[in-house]
């Protein structure tokens, strides 16, 4: 009797909710706290309009608090009623909430847990639970925080992608920029995909508030932003127009080094880092190395410094100042008949709407490019994703700053 009373008020129960009875098994380190519902009435839990109780559902499982060293489960027999609404339908618990298969104790335990841990598995494995349980657990505390959203103003967004796993699996990803949180995650990186993605994590209103989208040049993006975001302007951020410049000075050094290679000058070969590294990262060996490649005035060392002087365009402080900037870089260029960065110039040519709105608005990709990171540690320590839905999931749960945890009663 004292073992039911005690467990009745660690639980916080009250009538008509009862401990029936307390098993304890020592051989499975397990407590089975056996609950009883004593009344002939309850409520829908749809219109929470009283009725006589219809009948009692099989006897239910839940994983609670460890007591002591045990693991302790809560079982019991919930009632339903015969709702002339809704038909049969079981009435709620005070421990749980509706299809889980955790008390709300323990969801929140494992909630707080994993955030800490920022670990799947020692996070199972420290709770003693299955990884599905523990999924099951992730799975819904994200549908609960994206349910508790609400319609924030939200001014800039980004869009960008993500690899999943190998084999050009990818996912997109739509940011916050402001609030440096995840809005949502879509599989594959296609325009369908992109504006399914734009239209699950936005509102129409928020749409329409929208001033400005930070993204690559990547064609689906987009076209997804032209059909879904019309009126919010699209941004070409620094940090992808870098990498394509870079990818200019890479494509020169490789087609210089192997003209030079055949006359047996090996100057270039295994310099590639020399040039996509900032010289202030360099070791001391790297930076003798690249200032001795410079004195020679290869056709990738100015490859190389007209990508440097081209960071002076991020610079300029208004419109006229960019375009007449880049004009003159593009006739530096021109000069001196560098045709791989002469390629990449034609592309920002073509995208320089997105490139001048750059200056307008000062934003860029630097938030989804450090959640990209951040997502990069949770596929990492997850040791990577097969199912999509699982990827998201994390995703949502570490980076959507949301609202998680359950209420702590019903």
């Amino acid at each position: 009797m004292k073992d039911k009373e005690l467990f009745k008020q660690i639980l916080g129960l009250s009538h008509p909710w009862e401990v029936s009875k307390v098993d304890l098994d020592i051989a499975n380190e397990e407590v089975e706290i056996e609950i009883i519902y004593k009344s002939k009435k309850g409520f829908c839990p749809e219109c929470e309009v009283e009725y006589d109780i219809y009948d009692h559902r099989e006897k239910r499982r839940w994983r609670h608090l460890d007591t002591c060293q045990m693991k302790t489960y809560i079982v019991c027999k919930v009632p339903r009623i015969k709702c002339k609404e809704h038909g049969v339908k079981t009435i709620k618990v005070p421990w749980a909430e509706k299809s889980s298969r955790t008390t709300l104790l323990f969801e929140r335990f494992a909630i707080g847990l994993l955030l800490a841990s920022k670990n799947q598995s020692k996070t199972a494995q420290f709770l003693r639970i299955s990884f599905d349980m523990l999924h099951h657990i992730m799975s819904k505390a994200v549908e609960r925080g994206l349910s508790r959203r609400t319609e924030e103003d939200i001014k800039y967004i980004g869009i960008d992608e993500k690899s999943m796993k190998r084999g050009h699996t990818y996912v997109s990803v739509l940011s916050d920029s402001e609030r440096r949180r995840v809005i949502d995650v879509s599989e594959g990186r296609t325009t369908s995909s992109a504006s399914s993605l734009i239209n699950k994590g936005l509102t129409e209103k928020q749409k329409e508030g929208l001033k400005a989208v930070s993204m690559d040049m990547w064609k689906a993006f987009i076209k997804a932003v032209q059909k879904e975001l019309p009126n919010a302007s699209k941004v070409h951020d620094k940090f992808h127009i870098m990498k394509y410049l870079n990818d200019g000075v890479d494509k020169t050094r490789r087609e210089e080094a192997r003209k030079l290679q055949k006359s047996n000058d090996k100057t270039l070969v295994k310099s590639k880092y020399l040039f996509l590294k900032n010289p202030e990262n360099m070791t001391d060996k790297q930076l003798s190395r690249f200032r001795k490649i410079q004195e020679l005035n290869l056709i990738t060392s100015q490859a190389w410094a007209a990508k440097e002087n081209f960071k002076e365009f991020f610079r300029s402080e208004t419109i006229n100042d960019a375009k007449f900037f880049f004009a003159e870089w593009y006739q530096d260029i021109k000069g001196r008949s560098l045709n791989k960065m002469i390629k990449v110039a034609k592309m920002l040519i073509a995208h320089s709407d997105g490139l001048l709105n750059y200056i307008r608005y000062q934003i860029d990709n630097s938030v989804a490019e450090w959640l990209n990171g951040k997502i990069q540690e949770i596929k990492t320590v997850g040791r990577g994703f097969r199912k999509f839905e699982n990827f998201r999931i994390a995703i949502l749960f570490f980076l959507g700053k949301l609202d998680l945890f359950p209420q702590e009663s019903q």
